[in-house]
């Protein structure tokens, strides 16, 4: 019998179905046949469904059977199956197709997408004879480098042993290069604790923390200094006497003489 959710285009059973989803059988008025054994029918229908390829199949007949087998589409997706597309191209889908990907669970349309062109024996045929014809089966990959060092212009350093050699060891250079620099920037504590190197920069880090005081102290001094010669000599012109000598003035006299 006919399903009827299939005629009118809705039924979500799919090949679980009980009713017939072939709409060119129109049995529901019919009465059963008595002389005749329902499992030889449906043995007869297995054998012809069999021999019932997508060889011989335009694309009416294939979106029947697509419709048949998996009835209405009730996934969330558009997204076509890629088996299903798969198995139509490499002529491998029939009635006992199954899907690798879970069967009838599939969550993926089996459904033509719009603009599918189921192409004929012919044409596929053709298509195989221009591919067979096409010089890129018969190339070779020498023939394909010697053709494009053809393509090859300008002054060009032709590739020899010495060559090669000269420019891989530029590049393992380059390369080595490349990876202490990265180290370099990447360089951790635990790094630097390994290699030892933190003592020596901690003490030139003192040192210079020593010379940044020192400087500062002698500045200092310094000014403490030229202060109180300025006080001496300011005295020294309010009270009209001389100028008294300085230690480092002394000094330097001493070495003069």
């Amino acid at each position: 019998v006919l399903c009827v959710f299939y005629k009118q285009g809705n039924c979500e059973k799919g090949k679980k179905c009980k009713f017939s989803h072939d709409a060119s059988v129109e049995r529901k008025a019919a009465k059963k046949d008595l002389y005749t054994d329902s499992r030889d029918v449906k043995a007869a229908e297995e054998e012809a469904k069999k021999k019932d390829t997508i060889d011989d199949w335009d694309e009416e007949k294939l979106r029947k059977v697509i419709l048949s087998k998996h009835g209405n589409p009730r996934t969330t997706t558009d997204k076509v199956c890629k088996y299903f597309i798969e198995a139509v191209e490499n002529q491998k889908y029939g009635w006992f197709w199954t899907c690798p990907n879970g069967g009838d669970k599939c969550m993926y349309k089996h459904s033509l997408p719009p603009g599918f062109v189921l192409k004929t024996k012919e044409q596929k045929a053709a298509e195989k004879a221009l591919m067979d014809k096409s010089p890129l089966n018969t190339l070779t990959l020498e023939d394909w480098l010697e053709s494009e060092r053809h393509k090859l212009t300008g002054n060009l350093t032709p590739v020899t042993p010495e060559t090669f050699a000269k420019w891989k060891k530029e590049r393992l250079d380059k390369k080595a290069a490349e990876e202490q620099a990265r180290k370099a920037k990447e360089t951790t504590g635990r790094t630097l604790f390994e290699e030892g190197n933190w003592r020596a920069d901690d003490e030139s880090s003192d040192e210079e923390e020593d010379d940044g005081t020192w400087n500062l102290e002698a500045l200092r001094r310094e000014t403490e200094k030229i202060r109180e010669r300025k006080e001496e000599e300011r005295l020294a012109a309010l009270h009209g006497t001389p100028v008294p000598v300085s230690n480092d003035e002394t000094i330097a006299q001493e070495g003069a003489g």
